[in-house]
């Protein structure tokens, strides 16, 4: 299944999935679920080709774009389902399951949230690609989560004026070691 959550509730409920399953990684571990993507070659390589520029992009809208990833993150702090779920587009092909997932995660366990980067990749029309790296972890509750770094890639599509959250891919998950 390509898309793995519609917003960072997934993300972070991801590594709920995965606890006590025989021949898995003990807990606390540092893993790389998904390897990053290989670093690009380093200029004046062989072989390299030259970047391509990045297209220019309506600073209104980078800043939309990124304030829809904050407001989703800010309600998943405040434990707000509501809240996290305005964030959602109505037609999103996963807003009920991210509704009963926010249900259960919520009762369950407090997490933090810390975005480290926020990246806007291609914003064509009423479509985005928003790139984000994220640092979960829990608080309190009884709950198995492990603390993990995420990068997702959300694709947001207009609802209306406003950017709302479609689907939400994992690029790939890193378990914590403290």
């Amino acid at each position: 299944m390509r898309y793995l959550c519609i917003a960072l509730a997934f993300a972070a409920a991801t590594s709920l999935w995965g606890q006590d399953l025989p021949g898995t990684v003990l807990p606390g571990t540092s893993t790389t679920v998904n390897p990053e993507p290989k670093t690009p070659p380093a200029p004046g390589a062989p072989g390299e080709e030259a970047a391509p520029e990045k297209p220019k992009m309506d600073p209104a809208t980078v800043q939309a774009l990124e304030n829809v990833i904050k407001t989703n993150v800010e309600g998943m702090g405040k434990r707000n389902i509501n809240f996290v779920l305005s964030t959602f587009h109505p037609e999103s092909p996963l807003l009920e399951s991210s509704k009963d997932m926010l249900t259960y995660m919520f009762a369950r366990v407090q997490l933090r949230y810390t975005l480290q980067a926020i990246e806007v990749k291609k914003i064509d029309g009423d479509e985005a690609e928003v790139e984000v790296l994220q640092v979960t972890q829990k608080l309190s509750g009884n709950a198995a989560f492990r603390d993990n770094r995420i990068k997702l890639l959300h694709t947001l599509k207009q609802d209306g004026q406003k950017w709302k959250i479609y689907t939400s891919e994992a690029l790939y998950i890193e378990y914590l070691k403290y």
